[in-house]
């Protein structure tokens, strides 16, 4: 990311311009906040799962640009567990 740093010192803060944290959610429900660049997701359900990230200030507002909040979708598809034995 550009103009944007983590700030997990700052969480609950009054809101600084380009910090702030991130909202984590899976299939419309908040899972969790991220405070860096990368987080492990484990135990998704099979099938098709939304995952969506959203950039927040400090002070947990959606962060916007140019009237649109800065977010990001992506659709992981997870296989159903096979029940073939080898």
């Amino acid at each position: 990311m550009t103009n944007f740093s983590f700030a997990l010192l700052s969480v609950n803060t009054p809101a600084k311009p380009g910090e702030g944290h991130a909202h984590l959610y899976v299939n419309g429900q908040k899972i969790a906040r991220l405070y860096g660049n990368w987080y492990y997701l484990e135990n998704l359900p099979p099938g098709k799962n939304r995952i969506t990230v959203s950039l927040n200030s400090n002070s947990h507002e959606s962060l916007v640009s140019n009237g649109k909040v800065i977010q990001d979708t992506a659709i992981i598809e997870v296989p159903a567990k096979s029940t073939h034995k080898y």
